[in-house]
This record gives C-alpha cells, sequence and structure tokens, in this order.
C-alpha cells in the first residue's frame, strides 16, 4: 500500500512540468495550449495533487494506527 502511495506522489511532477511545457509557444509553436485547455489542465493537476495530499493523510493516519494496535498487543 505504502508503494502505491510513493507511486502517486510522482504523478504530479510529471502533470505540472507537462501542462507548463505544453502551454509555452516557444516550445509549442502553433499547438501551444488554447487558454481554456491551459485553465482545464491546472485544475486537473490541482485535483490530481489534493487527492495525493488526502492519500498520503490516509496512509499516514493508518500507519499510526496499526502502530499504536500492535504495540497494545
Amino acid at each position: 500500500m505504502l508503494s502505491q502511495v510513493i507511486l502517486s506522489l510522482q504523478l504530479p511532477f510529471a502533470v505540472i512540468r507537462l501542462v507548463i511545457f505544453t502551454s509555452k509557444r516557444r516550445f509549442m509553436g502553433e499547438f501551444v495550449n488554447p487558454l481554456w485547455l491551459k485553465s482545464l489542465a491546472w485544475e486537473v493537476a490541482s485535483v490530481i495533487v489534493g487527492l495525493n495530499v488526502w492519500l498520503l493523510l490516509q496512509s499516514l493516519v493508518n500507519l499510526s494506527h496499526s502502530d499504536c494496535q500492535s504495540a497494545a498487543s
């Protein structure tokens, strides 16, 4: 489970850099993202980051609960 959390935390780094790269006319030329797509991409990236923060917090809480239960046994 913890390995999945770590892998999912890497996703925002790729998504954010991809949005930045594809939004620059210098790199993309005529294929640059239009404004509506930039807005949508940043919203999706924000949701991914938010879900990753929630997943990390849930994993840490579950990890601490399992440590407390094993210490009490």
